[in-house]
């Protein structure tokens, strides 16, 4: 007989992490809540989908700080040379 007053179960993790909307991720990354919008639609961040509205193409986006703080690690932060180098006609 055990001396435990219950059966031993592996913990589950507390380290939860909840989504965030669009508003906070865009604040999180310092732009603007429309750039956010258009870089989950292309792909091009760490989003998750969690509804779609009655119109096609209405996603409604959730994200996890952690994986967008990641993601932000990653990319280069250099401007392209053609930006940088064109110069604007007036």
């Amino acid at each position: 007989m055990s001396t435990q007053p219950w059966p031993v179960t592996p913990a589950l993790s507390t380290n939860f992490e909840s989504y965030v909307d669009c508003k906070r991720a865009a604040e999180f990354l310092s732009v603007d809540r429309k750039t956010i919008q258009r870089l989950s639609r292309e792909g091009r961040i760490p989003a998750h989908p969690v509804l779609t509205g009655a119109r096609k193409g209405r996603t409604t986006w959730r994200y996890k700080l952690s994986e967008l703080d990641e993601w932000a690690r990653t990319q280069q932060h250099s401007v392209p040379a053609t930006r940088a180098t064109s110069r604007r006609e007036k």
